[in-house]
């Protein structure tokens, strides 16, 4: 997988958890939505370092299913950028260009429906749903 960006929050994060770079960007998302249900910037460092060991615990109470909302996630994103590209291929008249993109926007959207539908399966298996 493709080295991801750091969120703002992750080393605060890495320094509370003590988690692997790739996992900083699920646990900063997991703060956001089920730990703080909120932005972080209001929290001060100690309810940032606590917030961070709570989602770490999350985290590790199902991890097959954060890792898979995170890779459908990263699917959703990469289509995206496909399908804009795409369209500039198509506007441009560069039928090579679109063919081979149509191809894969075609491989993007099954990734994407494949790990959307894998979701609820992960849910059902770790007791979430």
């Amino acid at each position: 997988m493709q080295r991801q960006t750091h969120f703002p929050y992750a080393p605060l994060i890495a320094a509370a958890t003590g988690v692997p770079e790739s996992r900083l960007v699920i646990l900063e998302n997991l703060m956001r939505d089920e730990i703080f249900h909120s932005t972080l910037d209001w929290q001060n460092a100690e309810e940032l370092a606590a917030g961070a060991r709570k989602a770490h615990d999350l985290y590790q109470s199902a991890p097959g299913y954060f890792d898979g909302v995170q890779l459908l996630h990263l699917a959703e994103f990469r289509l995206a950028g496909l399908e804009e590209r795409l369209e500039k291929a198509r506007k441009a008249a560069d039928p090579v260009k679109t063919i081979e993109l149509e191809t894969k926007v075609r491989l993007a959207r099954d990734s994407v429906r494949t790990a959307r539908e894998a979701l609820p399966r992960l849910a059902d298996f770790y007791g979430l749903s």
